[in-house]
């Protein structure tokens, strides 16, 4: 089984350039940093979910909606505090998601 956790807050600021995803829990104590990633989006590039550091033995799955609503993985990079409880986008990558509120955190 995939070590998947679901999104609680999302935050999306163009000005700043920066994407914030937070979990309740943070289950990797030893995830921290900026590491590499896996963007999951939506048809209208809305940020569906994070595959943080996908190719290790730390990596964790943050999902903001369905797996069935992805249709686009991008390469990119996060950085990760708190165990995988928040993951940040910046710059380039923050710039690839659809601006405004997330459809799938309320």
């Amino acid at each position: 089984m995939l070590p998947e956790q679901r999104a609680t807050s999302y935050a999306h600021d163009p000005a700043l350039g920066t994407v914030v995803v937070v979990s309740a829990d943070g289950p990797r104590p030893e995830l921290t940093g900026d590491v590499a990633a896996r963007l999951l989006f939506d048809g209208e590039a809305h940020l569906v979910g994070v595959d943080v550091s996908p190719d290790t033995p730390e990596r964790l799955i943050v999902m903001l909606g369905p797996h069935e609503k992805v249709s686009r993985v991008e390469e990119g990079r996060v950085h990760v505090e708190n165990g995988g409880r928040t993951v940040t986008l910046h710059g380039t990558f923050a710039k690839m998601v659809a601006p405004g509120a997330s459809p799938y955190v309320f």
